[in-house]
């Protein structure tokens, strides 16, 4: 769709996965669509929301005990850690097991901790997508596995992980590369490594990748979230409904190259005085073509958006200066810092203030004249006086 875009560079020539999206994450602007709101199942890129929700209504030393329902999911051809009924594990292990193992029995045992059964953490999960601003996601479960009402789209997906990569903790574990749960109750040490190619040496290794999470069902193909930072530009990129993981990691990295190559991140401070934020440009356009729309003021910060051919590429909003009305730049004072005369600058303020300096020395000029009228005419009483006297 991006391709359609007058001036936009072109993108990949051939991306096989059914639907993808390339986003900014500092700005949120669209770099590449291809059926980005299209409707896909997500796999185990559903891992993502789990975590975000469990990091933000649990803390990591609580104690997880594992239950029959949770490790009823624990079976061949599941991703699984053999988690065993009564296992005791704290929140922070289960999340080094579900991002780097991706196991879902630990999954679903997250969400009966969290909320008391998997579907009420799946409405903890439905809640906190519409928050993040998601309008065709609906979960059923923690852990991705099929389900016919368990649904999501790339756009989705990178606004969820634009959301996750603000918590450090979250990219504290998802940054992780091998992890040990040692010895529990049950079980001997566990060592765990992630599954995400692109983190790891080899063949889809990719610089500055810092996160991610890949899926794979019979129905939804294979999936991939990443998240890399080069050039001081944060780039995220989801594809949906690849034929296998292979095929998602090079889309991914194609996209990728194509962000790095193709856009830069421009500070707006630096093309427009007064003005604090910042938009992606695309190579050979210029920041002077973009079209500039006011979004709102709340009487001390003015807030602009930025575009290209109806292509959103950033914002930004006023520092300590504001415009007036001819467009020149004027400080804003608080209420502390305003003067407590009237301000010179305003002409009637200055007239009224000359006035009354007008009238006070006048009357101080009467007062000193009457003064030295009174001297004189004394020394002259005392004159006459000393004359009787002789």
């Amino acid at each position: 769709i991006t391709d359609t875009i007058p001036g936009w560079p072109p993108g990949p020539s051939l991306i096989y996965s059914e639907t993808a999206v390339l986003m900014e994450a500092s700005t949120g602007a669209i770099l590449y669509n291809k059926g980005m709101d299209e409707v896909r199942y997500p796999a185990s890129i559903t891992k993502i929301m789990t975590a975000v929700v469990a990091l933000e209504n649990s803390s990591l030393t609580d104690s997880v005990t594992f239950t029959d329902t949770a490790c009823a999911l624990a079976v061949t051809g599941n991703a699984k850690i053999d988690a065993k009924p009564g296992e005791v594990l704290t929140i922070e292990q289960c999340l080094y097991a579900l991002k780097l193992e991706s196991a879902n029995e630990v999954a679903c045992q997250i969400a009966i901790q969290v909320a008391g059964s998997e579907a009420a953490f799946a409405d903890m999960m439905n809640a906190k997508a519409a928050e993040i601003g998601c309008t065709n996601t609906h979960f059923t479960n923690a852990s991705g596995l099929h389900d016919a009402n368990h649904y999501t789209t790339a756009h989705d997906m990178a606004l969820i992980m634009k959301y996750a990569i603000q918590n450090q903790e979250f990219l504290t574990i998802t940054g992780t590369l091998n992890y040990t749960i040692p010895a529990t109750n049950m079980s001997g040490e566990r060592t765990l490594s992630t599954h995400n190619a692109m983190m790891v040496p080899g063949d889809y290794y990719y610089e500055g990748t810092f996160s991610g999470k890949p899926g794979n069902t019979n129905e939804a193909g294979s999936t991939l979230v990443t998240c890399t930072e080069r050039n001081d530009m944060t780039l995220i990129c989801v594809v949906m409904k690849s034929s296998d993981g292979g095929q998602s990691t090079a889309d991914t990295i194609s996209l990728m190259d194509y962000g790095y190559n193709n856009f830069a991140l421009v500070d707006v401070a630096a093309q427009q005085s007064g003005m604090a934020g910042s938009v992606v440009l695309p190579n050979g356009i210029d920041f002077s073509s973009l079209t500039v729309e006011d979004t709102g003021s709340d009487g001390q910060t003015a807030t602009a958006t930025y575009s290209y051919q109806g292509q959103y590429l950033g914002a930004a909003s006023s520092t300590d200066e504001k415009r007036d009305s001819e467009g020149e730049n004027e400080t804003t004072l608080s209420p502390s810092e305003s003067p407590s005369l009237p301000e010179l600058s305003d002409t009637s303020a200055r007239d009224d203030f000359s006035g009354i300096s007008y009238l006070l020395i006048g009357v101080l000029s009467l007062m000193i004249l009457a003064g030295i009228v009174a001297i004189i005419l004394g020394l002259k009483k005392n004159k006459k006086r000393k004359k009787k006297r002789r």
